[in-house]
């Protein structure tokens, strides 16, 4: 009986958690947003870095820095 208890709160505690409610600051909606912003821009870091590695192309414009040459 003390098993079946622990597996049952087991099973209700992975439904309670931060991910899956509202936070106070944001609305799910707006979080989803801001994760799929941020996976987006670190994808394209991620390409911009091997793509220099491979020297397939010029760096791109993604830093934010003012960054320029001098000849």
């Amino acid at each position: 009986m003390k098993v079946f208890a622990c597996a049952i709160l087991a099973f209700l505690m992975l439904g309670v958690g931060g991910c899956t409610l509202d936070t106070p600051a944001y609305s799910a909606k707006e979080r989803f947003a801001q994760i799929h912003r941020n996976r987006d821009y670190e994808a394209k870091q991620a390409n911009d870095d091997i793509d220099h590695l491979l020297l397939a192309r010029p760096d791109s414009q993604l830093t934010v820095w003012n960054v320029y040459h001098r000849d």
